[in-house]
């Protein structure tokens, strides 16, 4: 049975050094509540896997929480480029080896599934089957010829990480996971992993999850530990619950553009703690996000 814990505790249990899959896909579901938790604990040396992250990438990049990652995308959606992430990259302090979307969900897959590669012709013929930027090319991909066909395949590797987190709708004390809306790669990504850790806007008793069955992604007897933490993805959005903050994404975006601006936002905006950030967004704010029934935004 799923132990449940406080956030704090989460990310105390996540060793430096760690392989890491992080949860979210764009501007839905990003796991920001933990992100920012990992920056004042100071964890590093971190190596982040995932598909297709946005904001939580570019703070674990400032806080210098990631040396090393291997994902698909890394920008802030509606925006461009993520300015930290970009930053880093330029000073030495981080280095990324590019897949595709679709070739980091076939990795995360197969180490769900406990296989130790899954074939795929995403990437042949582009420079990302060509080039690799801190792996050996031949850990990066294999092409092979396929034994029925004898067309060319590409092999990619599994994943399977240390430690994975995602954020979703709902948990119940038992640890069984819900998700409302787009999987992406949580799934995935958190049964790969050896450590899995689920952090939810609400947790519900095991009578609510079995109203709606269908939801159930992640079984309880899977997950490690639980925690409840609401408005845990802002300024990304959670369905059902709220939308994302455009408007302090944009802030984020404009201030990181230089180093004493990122210093600046994360006084003000990381280092205390989450009760005090949503206390400083204030009671209006956070109604004007809530998601409308009709729309689930």
């Amino acid at each position: 049975m799923a132990q449940q814990i406080t956030l704090q505790e989460a990310v105390k249990m996540v060793p430096n050094m760690s392989t890491i899959f992080i949860g979210g896909f764009a501007h839905v579901r990003a796991c920001m509540a933990f992100s920012r938790e990992m920056i004042r604990q100071k964890k590093h040396d971190m190596y982040f896997v995932s598909s297709g992250p946005t904001v939580h990438v570019d703070l674990l990049a400032a806080g210098r929480v990631i040396t090393k990652m291997e994902v698909a995308y890394s920008g802030i959606e509606t925006i461009g480029p993520a300015p930290n992430v970009r930053r880093r990259i330029e000073e030495g302090d981080l280095q990324v080896e590019d897949y595709t979307n679709l070739t980091m969900t076939m990795r995360l897959y197969g180490g769900a599934i406990g296989v130790p590669f899954m074939p795929t012709k995403s990437m042949l013929g582009s420079d990302l089957e060509k080039k690799s930027l801190m792996k050996r090319l031949e850990e990066k991909m294999a092409v092979v010829a396929c034994p029925f066909t004898g067309e060319a395949v590409g092999l990619v590797p599994s994943i399977n990480p240390d430690v994975g987190v995602i954020q979703v709708q709902r948990v119940d004390t038992d640890g069984n996971v819900q998700i409302d809306d787009a999987l992406a790669s949580d799934v995935d990504g958190l049964k790969a992993s050896d450590m899995k850790i689920v952090l939810a806007e609400e947790i519900v008793s095991t009578d609510v999850i079995r109203k709606d069955p269908k939801k159930t992604v992640v079984p309880g007897l899977m997950v490690d530990f639980i925690v409840e933490v609401p408005h845990g993805a802002w300024p990304t959005a959670m369905y059902n619950f709220y939308d994302y903050d455009q408007d302090h994404i944009e802030m984020y975006a404009e201030m990181c553009r230089t180093e004493e601006g990122w210093e600046k936002y994360k006084k003000e905006w990381v280092l205390p703690s989450e009760e005090k950030i949503l206390a400083k967004l204030g009671e209006k704010h956070l109604k004007k996000l809530k998601a409308r029934k009709t729309l689930g935004y």
